[in-house]
């Protein structure tokens, strides 16, 4: 145990994880023992990933956002909210926390996304479900969309994604900008750890290209006050994917924090309800 685990108590801990505002520097522990594991992607980038609990048929996987890891407080808190009734699997998106590789901001975290199911398969989960948050989100509408005619493809049983942009074009704020129109550019990629990861060649998918052929049960959770990704982005998914179910939450901003904040049991029962199906 890392010697700052032993000085400072269980509760100071994820207080002080709650209230740090940068999402990448949080580092909030679990309050039961947790199995850390390690997994290869096809270009040989390490995974590193976070089991909570083990044994049950059922896996929800979580893939935290833009400038966050696996230990952000909100990751943890969703995770430990949902290890009741199924086993939890986090991840770090390579370039991010404990992983391995360098970011491109949605292009080679396929790769990611694919070990990780391959992984959960070969444990042995019968059902799986896949959570994306704001860039995870896209991510997997992304990756999952372009996979699903693929026969061999570990597809989820279920999709669940919160705050997921459509296409980054449809973004606002600082940090989409900064990833629509700066990073491309190589000189930014030495400054890239100052907001949490190690940026490559950026690559940036289009979900909106392919989420209509998600035939899975779908979620799309999102916030109507949003300021990072706005609403439309859920509308314009839904409208090219009808079969997904919509659930907007008014006064709420982005990403899991907010749900957490904002709405925390509404949010929490529309995944059990969608996990219930799987």
């Amino acid at each position: 145990m890392p010697q700052h685990q032993r000085k400072y108590p269980y509760a100071v801990r994820r207080v002080a994880a709650h209230f740090i505002p940068v999402a990448h520097l949080q580092r909030a522990p679990y309050s039961s023992p947790v199995e850390r594991l390690t997994v290869m992607t096809a270009d040989e980038v390490s995974i590193a990933a976070t089991l909570l609990g083990g044994g049950r048929e059922r896996l929800v996987i979580i893939g935290h956002g833009f400038g966050a890891t696996q230990q952000a407080s909100s990751i943890v808190w969703l995770a430990e909210a949902l290890a009741g009734q199924y086993d939890v699997l986090t991840f770090d998106w390579r370039g991010y926390g404990g992983s391995s590789g360098l970011a491109s901001l949605g292009g080679t975290e396929a790769l990611d996304l694919t070990a990780v199911l391959v992984a959960a398969r070969a444990r042995g989960y019968k059902r799986i479900a896949m959570v994306g948050e704001s860039m995870g989100g896209l991510i997997t509408l992304a990756t999952l969309g372009a996979a699903a005619a693929a026969p061999d493809f570990p597809m989820p049983d279920a999709i669940a994604t919160v705050s997921a942009p459509a296409d980054y074009a449809y973004t606002a704020g600082p940090r989409p900008h900064l990833v629509r129109y700066v990073a491309a550019g190589s000189w930014m990629r030495p400054l890239a750890p100052l907001l949490g990861f190690r940026l490559g060649e950026v690559q940036l998918p289009r979900p909106l290209d392919v989420v209509e052929r998600i035939s899975v049960p779908l979620l799309l959770v999102h916030g109507d006050h949003d300021g990072t990704v706005p609403v439309r982005n859920a509308y314009l998914l839904s409208e090219r994917q009808p079969a997904a179910h919509l659930r907007i939450y008014p006064g709420v901003d982005h990403a899991i924090v907010a749900m957490r904040d904002r709405s925390p049991q509404v949010f929490l029962n529309d995944l059990h309800e969608l996990l219930g199906r799987m």
